[in-house]
């Protein structure tokens, strides 16, 4: 069930020729975690805030759960949206305590109430034994916890997280984000995190919604998004990967590496130029040809260049077509079997993508 749906929602700023946000429509279900997507200027702080109530639409319409909170002029004021914020900088108050930080937005409840409340969310974030302490005395990661465990205080029904990891190193971030999830999902709160960081969003969001240039370009869940995306900007954003043109041959589509048969998602159209996209993992090394059928198409290029990424090798292997052109691709492998380069390499692709369409 859709708790926050937004229609047409478009925004633009005095002095800019761009649109900021351009007929955004976007639904996201009760519980889950959103994460929108994109590189600087794209859109995605300027949504943010326009569903936190910083920033007006020109036009469209927000819901939050059974109450429309955007339309037309109409606009419910940020500290009546039931929404928590949580900053980039965590805009924690130094001259506060950890306690004292995390009860500011709980004025309502009785002093019993809030005490109580507070030490279920300093355990919820493993805070329990830092109460007393101000927020130059912890690390960055625990001033994160506070922050979230500040924003989750008064119960809202939507939490908004702005680049809730740039501020930490390579190290703590793998670490915060599975417990940053674990602590959101125990809650059952709904989340949207906007990062410009692939890797958080397809290792903390059950659904990521990619923005370029104002404009939503697709929806997902993060398997899908990065092995099925529907625009090379999607594709490439989410890492390295491989687009092959192809010419139909019979029931096949060659490449300059050989033959391929169409994926699940092809619709015949002799009139455009195909192309068939698919990931470095998605490939299958061959050793043994003997062990191949007719039925399971093999290709053959030869290898150009190796790169050894930790988890295994990227291979780069190259291939001419019928008219003399160079087609390159990467191939990843975690069973590298003294590959070198000049030599003729066999493979199969496990699972490729038709191209609906190009930006």
């Amino acid at each position: 069930m859709a708790i926050l749906e937004l229609k047409n929602i478009t925004k633009k700023y005095k002095g800019l020729k761009h649109v900021a946000v351009n007929e955004v429509n976007l639904e996201i279900n009760e519980g889950e975690i959103l994460a929108l997507v994109g590189e600087s200027g794209s859109g995605k702080t300027t949504l943010l805030r326009i569903i936190a109530g910083l920033e007006h639409p020109e036009s469209g319409t927000i819901r939050l759960k059974d109450q429309e909170i955007v339309s037309g002029a109409f606009s419910v004021p940020p500290n009546r949206r039931d929404v928590g914020l949580m900053f980039q900088d965590y805009a924690l108050f130094p001259h506060l305590t950890i306690f004292e930080n995390i009860s500011y937005g709980l004025k309502s409840s009785s002093k019993s109430e809030k005490e109580a409340e507070v030490k279920h969310l300093m355990n919820l974030v493993d805070l329990q034994e830092d109460w007393n302490k101000y927020p130059s005395e912890l690390s960055g990661g625990q001033q994160q916890r506070v922050a979230l465990a500040r924003a989750l205080a008064p119960k809202p029904q939507l939490l908004l997280l702005d680049e809730p990891f740039s501020n930490l190193d390579a190290i703590l971030r793998e670490q915060v984000r599975q417990e940053i999830r674990q602590i959101i999902k125990s809650t059952g709160i709904t989340a949207i995190m906007v990062t410009h960081d692939t890797k958080d969003a397809l290792s903390t969001a059950d659904q990521i919604a990619v923005m370029h240039k104002g404009k939503l370009l697709q929806k997902a869940d993060p398997k899908t998004i990065h092995d099925h995306p529907e625009l090379a900007y999607v594709a490439e954003l989410f890492g390295k990967f491989n687009s092959v043109p192809v010419e139909k041959e019979g029931a096949c589509y060659r490449c300059a590496f050989g033959c391929l048969y169409a994926p699940q998602n092809h619709q015949e159209d002799e009139d455009k130029q195909a192309e068939l996209f698919f990931r470095p993992n998605q490939v299958e090394l061959v050793f043994n040809l003997d062990e191949v059928s007719e039925e399971d198409p093999v290709l053959s290029g030869i290898v150009c260049d190796r790169v050894y990424v930790g988890s295994g090798w990227e291979i780069l292997v190259e291939a001419l077509d019928k008219f003399g052109n160079t087609t390159r691709i990467w191939i990843f492998t975690d069973t590298f079997s003294s590959i070198e380069k000049g030599q003729t390499l066999y493979f199969k692709v496990k699972q490729c993508h038709w191209w609906e369409n190009h930006m």
